[in-house]
């Protein structure tokens, strides 16, 4: 049996993966099994920032594996000690808990600010403020939290306690944000409807609410942050300092690894026993993570994440000046959306195969809108090249 029939025998229907097998990964190429090659502006969805098979973090890896794989949380490991020291150091944060994954660490947070919130002011201070257009992964706290039929629908009774709100609107905010909210739960920058900033007024009257009625604030950087939007954490350029910060994805470079910062304070409401991991925190994990931090920190780095995101926006440009195909183009960092014209006759899922046979690998945001999350150190050709096979992969569909 060819291994792509295995995987739809074993596998549960969760994905509808590519139609190819990947054999390799190397910076920004993927090879798959034929030896066709690819340039990948996915980054396995935003997580090997450093590109796939990083020698530097390869390194890593194999000292880390030859000392200490595994203990749990019963015993100290000092990577995930150095690690959490880096992440605080760069931040607000004075503690961090340490998850497998973005999902996890949502609920890391809720459950943090919910023994907060209870503890320090009254029993019904429990309620989670989210907004709409957001994401915060699939448990069932995390597709509660997002209110979207597509994600939630048929896995009901869903958790109590969240109220929603529309996305970057003031009208009515007040009335959902009370003396009962516990936190405020938002994505500084979205990406469901393509990617999308929280605007000044929207993120200043949080902050004001959240002070009149002693409500936490939670900023799920699980995608936007480790340096995908140009700075370490999104948060940083929008005038906002979280009470705690969620965060996953490319911490670690592909290996699983999440969790939350926040503030001695709001920390010291849980206890051992409250919540735990067994294997978050992990050794070779959060050796690779501090290798991470160590260079994506940089100024340097971070300033080149920009220049690189200034030259995907000039070749997306001269494109549509060709084609007249795209209604938006969006951007925060190495974070960018693409959303086509009603009439441009583009289907974002054939956009998306069409591309794979060019020799692309690109991402769906929703049925109108592609997205490029590329790792952040992608080489200045490879972005011309990479756009150089989308305008082709356009413009062989307009001609169809």
């Amino acid at each position: 049996m060819k291994i792509i029939n295995k995987y739809g025998h074993y596998i549960m229907p969760f994905y509808m993966p590519a139609e190819f097998i990947v054999k390799k990964a190397k910076g920004s190429h993927v090879w798959d099994t034929d030896g066709k090659k690819f340039i990948d502006l996915t980054a396995g969805i935003a997580v090997t920032s450093l590109g796939h098979s990083n020698s530097e973090l390869n390194n890593i890896v194999s000292k880390q594996t030859k000392s200490l794989w595994h203990l749990s949380n019963l015993y100290i490991n000092e990577p995930s000690v150095r690690l959490a020291s880096k992440l605080c150091k760069n931040t607000f944060g004075d503690k961090v808990f340490f998850s497998n994954s973005g999902a996890e660490a949502i609920e890391a947070a809720v459950k943090t600010a919910r023994k907060y919130s209870t503890k320090k002011f009254h029993s019904k201070k429990n309620e989670i403020v989210s907004f709409t257009t957001s994401f915060h992964g699939r448990t069932l706290m995390g597709i509660t939290l997002a209110h979207s039929k597509a994600l939630d629908n048929g896995f009901g009774p869903l958790p109590k306690g969240i109220k929603s709100h529309k996305y970057n609107s003031t009208q009515g905010l007040d009335k959902v944000i009370s003396d009962n909210t516990s936190a405020i739960l938002l994505e500084v920058v979205q990406w469901q409807s393509g990617i999308t900033s929280a605007n000044i007024k929207f993120i200043a009257e949080l902050k004001k609410l959240a002070k009149k009625h002693n409500a936490l604030i939670i900023i799920d950087e699980v995608q936007s942050g480790i340096g995908r939007t140009g700075s370490l954490f999104a948060y940083e350029q929008f005038k906002i300092k979280p009470d705690i910060v969620c965060f996953a994805k490319g911490i670690a470079n592909g290996l699983p690894l999440g969790g939350i910062i926040t503030t001695d304070e709001v920390s010291s409401f849980m206890t051992p026993g409250l919540h735990g991991s067994t294997f978050g925190g992990n050794p070779i994990a959060c050796a690779v993570g501090e290798k991470v931090i160590d260079i994506i920190s940089k100024k340097s780095f971070l300033n080149r994440v920009k220049k690189k995101e200034k030259l995907f926006l000039g070749l997306l440009k001269d494109i549509n000046n060709n084609l007249n195909i795209f209604s938006e183009v969006k951007s925060k960092g190495l974070w960018l959306s693409v959303t086509f014209l009603e009439d441009s006759n583009i289907m974002v899922d054939e956009l998306i195969t069409k591309c794979h046979q060019n020799g692309l690998m690109i991402l769906k945001a929703n049925i109108d809108t592609v997205r490029f999350s590329p790792s952040l150190i992608i080489e200045d050709m490879l972005i011309e090249e990479s756009m150089q096979i989308f305008e082709k992969t356009l413009t062989q569909i307009q001609n169809l």
